[in-house]
């Protein structure tokens, strides 16, 4: 099977995630209007279920919020990816029966394990609240003083960017004589019909690649050490517009067209506003963590006994 010719032109390769087979009936727009918020936390729709456990609206949309928004986006985005979370948590919902069915939660080991959690929880979640910033932090100086400090460095360079096209044709490099003729005899013929046809009409009716024929075989930005060598050294010289002669790679021949060239500019302040903002709150609720906790220490001095803690783990 052919793979993406977009990712023999870059180094990155994309993970596909794997997706477990589904047992458990789930109603997957239900739960893209759950990450969406169109469903209140008192609605109790049954979004899975298995045996006698269910799981409802109200029940994940706790849970999915509470995730960064990166993974919220992405599992709107991707309802195979929803539908193994709902499944995760349908599963631990019938083992966590059976535990409270068989009295687990009662062991003596349990008891004092579950006791550590919600010591750990209470106390990371109260450190949280004394370590979060004010709404209004960073203010609009802070975020000048610290991208002025960064545009100082050199850390908001961005690279060249090329805009590439490509009409790609399959001929692996072990393919047989007759199956490597066809393919030069397609690659001329593609050459003849970009003299008189628009590139992205050609790439639409000839190309062989599935991820950029649709789109006219465009292939997005791409910055230079993203681009493989033959085809960074072919385009280097072409200006916006300009299309390369056929070039041959190990999956087959290749003609790539200019669209856009970004040069290397520094990033405005609007441009990275958002995860500067983050960042700086980030640190900020450090420092104030920090600050708390070098107070209680002040306020209550420790007093180690390393003899006593070096024996700790002596087996006896």
């Amino acid at each position: 099977m052919q793979r993406s010719t977009h990712r023999k032109l870059t180094k990155t390769h994309t993970l596909a995630m794997k997706v477990a087979p589904r047992k458990v009936l789930i109603t997957s727009f239900l739960l893209l209007l759950v990450t969406q918020g169109y469903l209140t936390a008192s609605e109790s729709t049954v979004v899975a279920k298995a045996g006698q456990s269910e799981v409802k609206a109200e029940d994940i949309k706790p849970l999915l919020e509470a995730l960064p928004i990166r993974d919220q986006v992405m599992l709107t985005r991707n309802p195979a990816a929803l539908n193994d979370f709902v499944r995760t948590l349908i599963i631990e919902q019938l083992v966590y029966k059976e535990a409270l069915a068989k009295k687990w939660d009662q062991q003596t080991n349990v008891v004092a394990l579950l006791e550590r959690v919600r010591q750990q929880t209470l106390t990371q979640s109260y450190l949280q609240s004394l370590a979060t910033p004010p709404t209004s932090y960073p203010s609009p100086s802070e975020l000048q003083s610290a991208y002025d400090i960064l545009k100082k460095n050199g850390a908001l360079q961005v690279p060249r960017q090329i805009k590439l096209a490509q009409i790609f044709i399959a001929s692996p490099k072990d393919a047989d004589k007759s199956s490597d003729e066809r393919a030069q005899a397609k690659v001329e013929a593609v050459q003849k019909a970009l003299k008189e046809s628009d590139f992205a009409d050609v790439a639409k009716s000839q190309s062989e690649d599935p991820a950029s024929t649709p789109k006219g075989g465009e292939l997005g930005f791409l910055t230079e050490n993203q681009i493989q060598a033959e085809i960074r050294s072919a385009v280097a010289s072409l200006s916006t517009g300009k299309v390369t002669s056929a070039i041959r790679l190990k999956d087959g021949w290749h003609i790539i067209k200019v669209l856009e060239i970004k040069e290397p500019y520094t990033a405005t302040l609007e441009e990275i506003k958002g995860p500067l903002t983050n960042d700086l709150r980030k640190q900020q609720a450090q420092a104030l963590g920090k600050a708390y906790i070098t107070k209680i220490l002040q306020q209550n001095p420790v007093t180690m006994n390393e003899i006593a803690i070096s024996k700790l783990l002596e087996k006896h």
